[in-house]
């Protein structure tokens, strides 16, 4: 009985180290995903107004 109880608590903490791993990655593709839209935005807006000077 004691091997499993410590098992469920190993795989508990596993779980725990994961979900925090995981939520880690959400945060990144996130901030990834936000920056993609700046960038869209700002090429949309630098093809609807073409006359205006392009820095790169």
């Amino acid at each position: 009985m004691y091997l499993g109880v410590f098992n469920l608590e190993q795989r508990l903490e596993q779980m725990k180290k994961l979900i925090k791993e995981k939520k880690r990655l959400k945060e990144m593709l996130d901030d990834d995903i936000k920056g993609i839209e700046r960038d869209i935005k700002s090429l949309e807006g630098m093809i609807e107004n073409p006359r205006k000077k392009v820095t790169v």
